[in-house]
């Protein structure tokens, strides 16, 4: 049965290709573009109609995806030549990608300009998630839009799980502070657990313990069989975990909030970085204590 909603996907990557396949297989008309022949090849195949420009899918579509890497090429993508923000385009954009709230900002201010509606709405969740349809949706923007019919069709097919953050920048603002509570969870629960398997416990047993103890979190629950694997194929990698905590010190500089625990862990991640993980997964953090460990021990 084909739904009444046309989307549209500019991006096409892991996040945005999975998204766009998820939508075609619950029935909605899709239209992609991407500036990898690859990624439009891929889309193309799996029954996406691939348009000539970002500007050519929102022109076309009710609900429009943004999907991008980051903040710069969010924000060209809108504002630049040939961009998305245009009189002549009327759609609804929902800004996935994980950005600053600035940049959701000066994107907001110029879609104001336009007939198009905009609410930032990044997910949680991985690639598979993002192919399934069992993401977690954070949006900001203004709350008629959000409850409106065509964005309520594209949001729910995709998501699990739909929250309502608040004005616009409110969804990618939560997104940061999820990431960076995560993400500082994740380091401890890898410092401790480097010490304990060098006090002798077996880490098989460490995860079993701390993980039905008060200790647990989600990032440990998720990262932990993978780090026991010594699996450390990126996920979510070293260098993501970085620059997303990194975003997050930046708004808490733009606040004047000095985010201690925050601004460290956003220097334990660079540093992981910097010794050779950041193509990793975050759980790859746990070699850089390891290796701190043995390097102690040899000296003594």
């Amino acid at each position: 049965c084909m739904i009444d909603t046309t989307a549209g996907v500019v991006g096409l990557g892991k996040m945005g290709g999975n998204m766009a396949k998820h939508l075609l297989d619950e029935g909605f008309e899709v239209y992609g573009h991407d500036l990898q022949p690859e990624a439009r090849e891929a889309f193309a195949d799996y029954g996406g109609i691939v348009a000539d420009s970002g500007r050519d899918v929102a022109r076309r579509s009710d609900v429009t995806i943004t999907s991008l890497p980051n903040s710069d090429i969010v924000e060209a993508v809108y504002t630049g030549e040939g961009g998305l923000a245009h009189e002549s385009v009327e759609t609804t954009f929902l800004e996935m990608s994980t950005i600053a709230p600035p940049t959701t900002e000066v994107v907001a201010d110029a879609i104001e300009e336009t007939p198009a509606e905009i609410l930032d709405a990044p997910i949680t969740g991985g690639p598979e998630n993002s192919r399934d349809g069992t993401l977690t949706g954070l949006v900001g923007g203004k709350e008629a839009v959000f409850e409106s019919e065509h964005a309520q069709d594209v949001l729910q097919a995709l998501c699990a799980e739909l929250h309502y953050a608040g004005a616009s920048g409110a969804g990618h603002a939560m997104k940061l502070l999820n990431n960076t509570m995560s993400m500082g969870n994740l380091l401890l629960a890898m410092e401790t657990v480097a010490l304990g398997a060098r006090y002798g416990i077996d880490s098989e047993r460490l995860w079993d313990i701390l993980g039905n103890a008060s200790a647990t979190s989600v990032a440990f629950e998720s990262r932990m069989p993978r780090v026991l694997e010594r699996d450390f194929e990126a996920g979510f990698s070293v260098d993501f975990a970085r620059k997303d905590v990194g975003l997050t010190v930046d708004m808490a500089d733009s606040e004047d909030f000095p985010m201690v625990m925050g601004s460290l862990v956003h220097r334990l991640y660079t540093r992981a970085s910097d010794e050779g993980f950041g193509e990793e997964d975050v759980g790859a953090v746990v070699k850089m204590f390891e290796q701190e460990l043995e390097d102690r021990v040899s000296e003594e």
